[in-house]
């Protein structure tokens, strides 16, 4: 603490003088300028270690976000469970599409970047909310560390460098993943299991952005477009059941 202690006690004697010599010369821009400055200080001596925050970030920046979004799926009467699809044309980035029925179809030809509802479909069965995966900005962290794009590499490149991040990050303690003919099962160790346990009856249409981006990864990874099917508290972690459905070609 005793850099944020110094940088505080600079901002502070900076913004003091400047409110000072800024109400002698009677100037109000140099007042502003000084009340800002001893904010500043303020800020910067309530600043948390950096291992606090990164514990902490989840939770109070990203989680209202998520509680957004189920309200959202919640009104909109959504009933099927989250689709992971891969990057193609249409989506660079893959994407997160939310049937509005479980007996659901697909028509990766009519999604792109810009449709959210997707109405303008053959039939109701199409129909959906389209959103970009709440773990993509983490996907690419798994690649900066993996040096490589994540495309075509399977499901155990996936598991290593998602556990070697989401470690570091100090999101997950662990990510195992084993792979079956028609789907994964992966187990999740979260650093905070308190708010898994709060929520996890929501996860399979709108999960975190720590199970979010394992399951983006994985369809990454492997080309398949992937079913949430069933997130649960097992004894080793958060355990997801993820169903192949074939590839991008397949839904074209």
């Amino acid at each position: 603490m005793r850099v944020e202690r110094i940088a505080s006690a600079s901002l502070a004697g900076i913004g003091t003088f400047l409110i000072i010599y800024g109400a002698i010369n009677s100037n109000q821009s140099l007042v502003n300028l000084g009340f800002a400055g001893l904010f500043l200080g303020f800020v910067v001596l309530t600043f948390k270690s950096k291992e606090y925050v990164k514990r902490e970030a989840l939770d109070n920046l990203i989680l209202p976000y998520i509680e957004t979004l189920r309200r959202m799926v919640r009104d909109l009467g959504l009933e099927g469970n989250a689709l992971y699809i891969p990057p193609y044309e249409n989506m660079p980035e893959g994407g997160t599409f939310i049937p509005l029925h479980k007996d659901f179809d697909l028509d990766l030809g009519r999604m792109d970047e810009e449709t959210v509802f997707l109405t303008n479909v053959a039939n109701e069965r199409q129909m959906g909310l389209l959103i970009r995966p709440t773990g993509a900005d983490l996907v690419k962290k798994f690649e900066e560390h993996f040096e490589s794009t994540l495309d075509g590499s399977g499901s155990s490149a996936v598991e290593s460098v998602a556990s070697s991040v989401l470690r570091a990050l100090d999101l997950a303690r662990g990510v195992h993943i084993d792979e079956s003919e028609g789907g994964f099962r992966i187990i999740v160790k979260p650093t905070n299991i308190e708010i898994c346990r709060a929520s996890i009856e929501d996860c399979n249409q709108t999960a975190c952005p720590v199970c979010s981006s394992i399951l983006l990864a994985l369809a990454k990874g492997t080309g398949e477009v992937l079913e949430s099917e069933d997130f649960n508290m097992g004894e080793h972690g958060i355990e997801i059941k993820a169903k192949k459905l074939g590839g991008v070609i397949e839904w074209t």
